[in-house]
């Protein structure tokens, strides 16, 4: 497919889909020609999180606050951000810890009336531990923030005996001032006040519990042989942990798993055993592995290719050829990053086109990344074009 530049001024698809993945043309836009027409795109996309991986990619309440204070909308993103506190919403983790960092920044410029909404904002999601608004409170006001936090926590442990707390506050008022005094300062404030006293008993709590419950599961005790009979005996355990179990695992152990991977002809065996190679890769290339490539089951041959892709053999570059002339583009550019050759950019490049769903789009594009980089070469230019232009993540854009 062809990449094509951007064109200014954008379009109001073209702008949208800007602010949905952080791509610099949207403060090039406001700066050049103003917000006008995209005021509500710009106040929705401060109201709702956009981002593909919040948890993992650079927070985007500063560089849309920059947008916001260029278009002089910080009243009207305020105005909104105050109708959505009160009104009665489900319920979405992702939108109120963004509307959480959205008021962070505004308070930080000075607004008194986002500060007062951010503190209202700390609230607990119904039938859970999670607390929204914490970590932006204790970036806004330090030692402050931090006492007020450990309060509210101290209160809600007081009248649910269900609720649970850990020392998460403290330690993030340690990362962001740089010195471990968030602990010592509760302590101190614990002597006069008996909520936060009860927050630090909770945390204590939690601490011994989870001391207690790593100590029951040592997942790296396990043997080869414990390993088999367990899928065997758990049929309904996913056995997500046998990929810790595998990156740690003694090479004798993990020929053991092999040797009874390659001996199952059970699919639900055979994707829980794949997943003791998910880091390592197997210890070698067998033919009887080919088939699990091509099964019909999405997760059995994502799980197949992963175990596979760190080998160099030819008939995995015969697979890679037919996995991408039947569109399944992740995993066939996954196994050329170790069977490449030249060549191998142009075959990829046409094959490429827009994936409309986020997460085949960042596998895909993440697989490409992999490719560029173990094969740095000019040739690699239009596929890490297409990861900058057609990413959902700005991580992987970076890497581009």
């Amino acid at each position: 497919m062809q990449i094509k530049q951007p064109t200014f001024p954008l379009t109001t698809a073209a702008f949208a889909a800007a602010l949905r993945t952080g791509h610099g043309r949207a403060m090039q836009q406001v700066a050049s020609h103003g917000p006008n027409g995209f005021e509500d795109e710009i106040t929705q996309a401060c109201v709702s999180c956009l981002s593909y991986d919040p948890q993992c990619e650079a927070q985007r309440a500063p560089w849309l606050l920059s947008i916001v204070d260029r278009a002089k909308l910080s009243k009207k993103v305020l105005r909104a951000l105050e109708a959505m506190a009160d009104t009665s919403l489900p319920e979405n983790h992702r939108d109120m810890s963004h509307r959480s960092a959205i008021l962070k920044e505004l308070a930080s410029s000075g607004s008194e009336d986002a500060r007062s909404l951010l503190y209202r904002s700390l609230v607990r999601l119904s039938h859970t531990s999670d607390v929204i608004g914490v970590d932006q409170i204790l970036a806004l006001d330090g030692v402050d923030g931090l006492i007020h936090v450990a309060r509210q926590l101290g209160q809600w442990l007081r009248t649910d005996p269900d609720f649970w707390v850990d020392d998460c506050p403290s330690e993030q008022f340690d990362s962001l001032t740089g010195i471990k005094g968030g602990l010592a300062a509760l302590e101190r404030e614990a002597a006069v006040d008996s909520d936060i006293a009860n927050y630090l008993a909770g945390m204590r709590r939690t601490r011994e519990s989870r001391s207690a419950s790593s100590s029951r599961f040592n997942i790296p005790a396990y043997t080869g042989d414990e390993i088999v009979a367990h899928v065997s005996k758990n049929l309904g355990d996913q056995c997500h942990w046998f990929r810790r179990w595998g990156a740690k695992a003694a090479s004798d152990h993990l020929d053991t798993v092999f040797a009874a991977l390659l001996a199952s002809d059970e699919p639900e065996h055979v994707k829980r055993l794949l997943g003791c190679f998910a880091q390592k890769g197997v210890p070698r290339f067998d033919s009887r592995l080919l088939p699990w490539i091509a099964h019909p089951d999405e997760q059995i041959r994502r799980a197949a290719v992963r175990a596979v892709a760190p080998l160099t053999h030819g008939e995995l570059r015969q697979a890679a050829m037919r996995l991408l002339a039947a569109g399944e583009l992740a995993n066939g550019v996954s196994l050329l990053v170790n069977n490449f050759e030249a060549g191998d950019f142009a075959i990829c490049a046409e094959y490429l086109e827009p994936l409309h769903d986020a997460d085949q789009a960042h596998r895909l594009v993440g697989e490409l990344l992999d490719l560029c980089e173990a094969h740095p070469d000019a040739g690699a230019s239009h596929c890490l074009l297409y990861v900058y232009e057609l990413s959902p993540c700005s991580i992987c854009r970076k890497r581009a």
